[in-house]
């Protein structure tokens, strides 16, 4: 299939997750199940699956166990730096947590797009490109994975009063899959040398690295007060069931 047009295909399926709006009566009789469960999500897409992919970069670093650790700390420090920029400064200027909430799922699904738009042109870097094949399951499995990582944003853009406009409008940042699927593209456009895997990983790892920061610090400080004052302790079980669904989605297309 064209990158370009599996790209597009890829970024714009968290728009999807704005079908949620029509349910919003049924997701605050349910907050603490439906905060729990986004809780599962980032859990799996930002801390568990993200350091997946940094343990894997870290046994093929070019540059050497040093330059990938330096690479790590930076991401992840920078990334807790964002988070506590976006969560953890006490609210003002009219924006409510809520939104800051929103705002900091945003930065997430923007920083996975860029991570997961160069997994996806790598696949087609190089003189022998393999390109991807798409099965019905890899797609479904896709979609299911691209909206529940949408829907971490509409579900507090949704208690913030969002307007549906406005949150459609920011889940464009999805699109950020088609510029990050064709820097391994050009990077390895005259073949592979040492110098371009490196920078190929290291892009990766530092990404991956920052959105595992940003990880920490949703769940922590935008998504767990949200449910621990709760009544309903259910929220546990949502969030180990969604984390299950998303090792399942995964499990399935890699």
């Amino acid at each position: 299939m064209d990158l370009r047009l599996l790209a597009v295909g890829f970024g714009i399926m968290p728009m999807g997750a704005i079908l949620l709006v029509f349910l919003e009566g049924r997701l605050r009789s349910r907050e603490a199940l439906v905060w729990g469960a986004l809780i599962g999500i980032v859990a799996f897409l930002g801390i568990a699956h993200a350091a997946a992919t940094i343990l894997e970069l870290d046994s093929q670093f070019t540059a050497g166990a040093g330059a990938s650790a330096v690479t790590l700390a930076l991401g992840l420090l920078l990334g807790l730096g964002l988070g506590w920029f976006l969560l953890g400064r006490t609210t003002g200027g009219g924006v409510s947590f809520a939104s800051r909430v929103a705002w900091a799922a945003l930065v997430f699904l923007a920083l996975h797009s860029v991570s997961d738009g160069q997994v996806l042109g790598e696949a087609y870097a190089g003189p022998l490109p393999l390109g991807w094949t798409l099965t019905p399951l890899i797609v479904s499995a896709t979609f299911v994975h691209r909206f529940a990582e949408g829907a971490l944003v509409v579900v507090p853009a949704l208690v913030a009063s969002w307007r549906p406009v406005k949150s459609l409008g920011l889940l464009t940042v999805g699109l950020l899959t088609l510029p990050a699927a064709y820097l391994p593209v050009a990077l390895f456009a005259s073949g592979y040398s040492s110098a371009t895997l490196t920078a190929d990983q290291a892009t990766l790892m530092f990404v991956s690295s920052l959105k595992m920061g940003i990880a920490f610090m949703l769940i922590l400080i935008g998504l767990l007060p949200r449910v621990v004052t709760q009544k309903d302790p259910r929220w546990a079980v949502a969030a180990g069931l969604a984390f299950l669904a998303m090792f399942l989605v995964h499990f399935a297309v890699e």
